[in-house]
């Protein structure tokens, strides 16, 4: 968690893609405030998209940011990505929904609430560490 899924109506190259991974891993981190691992950013593209789109956006992050946040993450995506694939920003659609931490799991470990990832980190740092010393049956 987030995942960002990017549909694009063109075929992406594999430079693009992955200048597109270090942009949402990035903006998400800085933005957000979360550990890099949380954030998946998967591609489809070469698809057909609806009233002549370019690009289609659909992100899951988890709820409880501030609404300033969510919003500099989104200007931040189409901006970026209208430069990055030199289309117009208005060839963009994304959609930002927000999702109970308590509704994912990340290893096995259902996901904190914002804030509460150097915690969580420490939690399941030490579950992982049992599992290892933790003799085969």
């Amino acid at each position: 968690m987030p995942v960002y899924s990017l549909t694009s109506h063109k075929r992406l190259s594999d430079t693009v893609k992955q200048t597109l991974v270090n942009l949402f891993t990035e903006a998400h981190c800085r933005i957000m405030v979360a550990p890099e691992q949380f954030v998946h950013v998967l591609f489809s593209d070469g698809i057909p998209l609806i009233e002549d789109k370019e690009l289609y956006i659909h992100a899951n992050v988890r709820a409880g940011r501030t609404e300033a946040a969510v919003e500099k993450l989104r200007t931040t995506f189409t901006d970026q990505c209208a430069q990055i694939l030199q289309i117009a920003e208005n060839k963009i659609h994304i959609n930002l929904l927000e999702i109970q931490a308590k509704w994912v799991m990340e290893g096995g470990f259902v996901m904190p609430d914002p804030g509460e990832e150097d915690e969580w980190m420490d939690m399941v740092t030490r579950a992982l560490a049992e599992r290892e010393d933790a003799p085969a049956k």
